[in-house]
């Protein structure tokens, strides 16, 4: 067997987490949690070790979540009969789930429920606002679940291409809300929207998307980037 390369371990790694959003929904449960606790932290307004910390802790559940998927796997593969060792391992696989939860509930409480995090939420302690690279996080990664889950529950196209929302519009158009809310430059707000509506044309002219998939993704854009903009507008109004 041909040592793989660096492309093709990539491309069979995402095609295995591609496996399991479509058998798993636990694995679609998370990735929708994970985007609510990213757009959260926006609102809480993070400090940047809290922000890694949430990231840790997302991660972590996800690789127990993915670890046992592959420990089912093959044991449905070696063992298709019931079998005690095999109800163990999966058993076993569950329970460090459930140790990766533990783990990341104690973070979210840490961070979202301490003292310090009422406060914030309350508008008690004044904080800077959130780095415009951390609100571009969270909205990126809220846009791209949605985007997921639209294409898994539209069962149409694959989530890397096709489907009943386009990702490519849907990031183009967050962009362009981004830095409508971030300069007042009409100039650059106008190149930007042009910017979008380029990107989305494109889709529809390679076939690759209807103009109904595009204008899902547009609107999946516009919801997501003004309710995050709006609600932080919002707090620095309080």
């Amino acid at each position: 067997m041909r040592p793989r390369t660096l492309i093709e371990s990539t491309r069979n790694a995402v095609e295995g987490l591609v496996y399991v959003l479509h058998r798993d929904w636990h694995m679609r449960f998370l990735f929708l949690l994970g985007s609510v606790v990213i757009l959260a932290s926006t609102i809480f307004r993070v400090t940047r070790m809290e922000l890694l910390l949430l990231s840790v802790a997302i991660c972590l559940v996800v690789l127990a979540e993915l670890l046992n998927s592959a420990i089912e796997t093959v044991v449905d593969l070696v063992s298709p009969e019931f079998h005690p060792l095999a109800k163990a391992a999966k058993d076993i696989g569950g329970a460090g789930v459930l140790v990766a939860c533990i783990i990341g509930v104690l973070i979210l409480v840490g961070v979202f429920l301490s003292a310090q995090g009422i406060e914030r939420l309350q508008g008690a302690t004044i904080r800077p606002a959130p780095h415009p690279l951390h609100v571009a996080l969270a909205g990126v990664v809220t846009v791209v679940v949605a985007v997921i889950l639209g294409k898994l529950w539209g069962r149409r196209g694959t989530l890397t291409k096709g489907g009943v929302v386009s990702a490519h519009s849907a990031l183009a158009f967050f962009c362009f809300v981004s830095v409508w809310f971030l300069t007042p430059d009409i100039l650059v707000r106008g190149l930007a929207f042009v910017m979008a509506v380029l990107v989305a044309q494109s889709r529809v002219q390679s076939g690759i998307h209807t103009v109904r998939e595009v204008l899902i993704g547009v609107v999946v854009a516009l919801l997501v980037g003004g309710g995050i903009y709006s609600m932080l507008a919002m707090r620095a109004g309080g």
